[in-house]
């Protein structure tokens, strides 16, 4: 791809890591490499393996598993161990609120805790949204963010993504969506979208912005209008949200009345019973629509980070002046795309799996784009319904490993009837979790790491092997 003399001071054309991401990494590795010591794995910084941590989609069941997963890890001395972390739609709000403390990965009690915390107020919610809508590109994806980031995740937090790329404490974020407008085109190098707190962009074409621009109208003609950079709201926005321009407006409009209904009920009845007088469901109503009711009712406008005239690229992209990020859930519901390849070369892939959907859907993905992975076993194939506690399947070559890791499994379902009652009872599509089910998925994952811990020892193990193995041009080691 050419870009146009004006683009380039923007738009950065590599397949390699940006510098931003290569010095984070060099950094972290050190916190790896005293981690892996700790554990009796004693290796020079050359040999310090690739591991990445991957949560799937599946609502607030992945976000609260996510959060208990990584609060076993902690327990176990094994978070440090973690390069990179990466997550979509649930587990994306996890992250997004995880990294609000610079020091999350040494404090999860703080974290787990804040599970267990009242939601933002109502009046508040309607505060933020009031604020919001003064923004020319105010649109339904700041309501998805709102409920998020307000109702399940119990904060509104408008950090910036670019904010999150100093402290080697954590492991280095990864937030991933698809853009809406190539997934219906043939061309698959358009659809997944990465971003991270040093660059956003498209992968597979090797198009990047820094991180800070993307929200900004980059013209052609030179005509740049600097926008505020996309916020974690936003960002947690963009990956619940299933739709985006050119839906149905009606359909739009019901699923904002029921949710502001829903809403109104908690605020005005106390979630107890209706109240007769509806006065109070009137004022909540005609604040919430009062805020919307003259915008397009678009979802997921968010500005085109580069118009893209005369740039060979597809056309879904190209032709559009906004980026339509949605959920990464609708093409592939585990985060595997940044983490195939020799980019950032993994060695181990932790696939944290708390969706109902098949998430190896990746695997024709990755056959189109020759991405390498690993060929699955056909047990797991065939025990899917009701799968084991944990899979290994062993990456050669470039293939990284992918630990695997279902929520619900042989070890706390007795049967594929309880298996299907329990993905039932926690779907995807449902009113904020009590506190009941939040603690009793928070329990469920924790046991769930306790009981693979083991089996994650021996992957790190191997992985610094494998690593030592490829900084020793191929010869073999042993360690």
């Amino acid at each position: 791809v050419i870009l146009p003399c004006v683009l380039q001071k923007y738009v950065h054309q590599s397949q390699s890591l940006s510098a931003g991401e290569q010095e984070f990494v060099l950094r972290r590795k050190q916190v790896v490499q005293k981690s892996l010591n700790k554990l009796g794995l004693t290796c020079t910084l050359d040999m310090v393996p690739h591991i990445a941590l991957l949560g799937s989609g599946g609502g607030q069941r992945a976000a609260v598993g996510l959060m208990g997963s990584l609060f076993q890890m902690e327990k176990d001395g094994l978070l440090d161990t973690v390069l990179y972390l990466g997550g979509v739609s649930g587990s994306a709000w996890s992250m997004a609120t995880l990294y609000s403390d610079h020091q999350w990965s040494t404090n999860m009690d703080n974290a787990v805790s804040r599970l267990s915390k009242p939601g933002i107020g109502f009046t508040d919610v309607l505060i933020f949204l009031a604020k919001r809508a003064k923004d020319g590109h105010f649109s339904l994806t700041d309501i998805w963010g709102v409920l998020t980031s307000g109702f399940i995740m119990k904060q509104l937090d408008v950090r910036s993504l670019s904010e999150d790329g100093t402290s080697i404490t954590n492991p280095y974020p990864i937030y991933s969506t698809v853009n809406k407008n190539c997934l219906q085109h043939d061309s698959e190098k358009g659809k997944w979208f990465e971003m991270t707190p040093h660059q956003a962009g498209f992968i597979d074409l090797g198009l990047f912005i820094n991180t800070p621009n993307l929200g900004s109208r980059i013209h052609g003609a030179g005509s740049d209008v600097k926008g505020p950079e996309l916020d974690m709201v936003t960002l947690q926005g963009a990956s619940i949200s299933l739709s985006a321009r050119n839906t149905n407006s009606a359909k739009q409009r019901n699923v904002i009345i029921i949710i502001t209904f829903i809403l109104c009920h908690e605020h005005c009845c106390k979630g107890h019973q209706l109240n007769l007088n509806v006065s109070c469901y009137e004022k909540a109503f005609s604040t919430m629509f009062c805020l919307i009711d003259d915008k397009n009712w678009e979802l997921n406008d968010i500005l085109l980070f580069m118009f893209l005239e005369d740039v060979r690229v597809p056309s879904c992209i190209r032709v559009k002046e906004f980026l339509q990020l949605i959920d990464a859930g609708v093409m592939i519901n585990m985060p595997y795309p940044p983490f195939l390849g020799e980019k950032r070369d993994t060695d181990l892939l932790i696939a944290l799996e708390y969706g109902a959907d098949e998430t190896f859907r990746v695997r024709d993905y990755a056959a189109k784009l020759k991405k390498p992975f690993p060929k699955l076993e056909e047990k797991f194939l065939k025990e899917k319904d009701w799968p084991r506690p944990c899979y290994v399947f062993k990456g050669k070559k470039k293939e990284p490993t992918i630990l695997y890791m279902p929520l619900f499994n042989r070890q706390n379902c007795k049967d594929e009837n309880e298996f299907k009652a329990k993905m039932k009872e926690f779907s995807t599509f449902q009113l904020p979790f009590s506190q009941q089910k939040i603690e009793f998925l928070l329990e469920t994952v924790k046991a769930n790491m306790k009981y693979s811990k083991d089996t994650l020892l021996r992957e790190i193990a191997k992985a610094v092997i494998r690593r030592h193995i490829k900084a020793s041009d191929g010869v073999p080691v042993s360690i």
